[in-house]
């Protein structure tokens, strides 16, 4: 069972965005539903190197994907299903005059085993 982290500016439609990606990951991996879970972690500030002032104008979302090893292809499908999901929804958001997001990254954890 995939669990997807989102790190990302609190929205007050983040709920949609984690419906979305959880479901844009589902279908990349043909699971049923309730097959993965989705969480968002809020991040309050951001600043960058050398800036006096904060970053939160471009923000950014990170997208953690923590589940066993399926293969290159289909790892790589969901990451690309859950970019496209985050970046549809940002999308969504600008139309009615919310977020915009600069850009999202995502990756695929394997467990780490002791």
């Amino acid at each position: 069972m995939p669990v997807i982290t989102i790190a990302t500016i609190p929205h007050a439609a983040e709920r949609e965005l984690l419906q979305g990606v959880a479901d844009a990951v589902a279908d990349a991996l043909e699971l049923a539903p309730g097959d993965v879970i989705a969480m968002s972690i809020p991040v309050r500030t951001t600043v960058t190197n050398g800036a006096t002032t904060d970053a939160d104008a471009d923000p950014w979302a990170l997208i953690s994907i923590h589940g066993s090893d399926r293969g290159a292809e289909k790892t790589g499908r969901a990451c690309e299903a859950a970019r496209r999901a985050a970046a549809d929804w940002s999308r969504r958001q600008v139309a009615d005059g919310g977020v915009d997001l600069e850009g999202v990254w995502c990756e695929w954890l394997l467990p780490q085993h002791p």
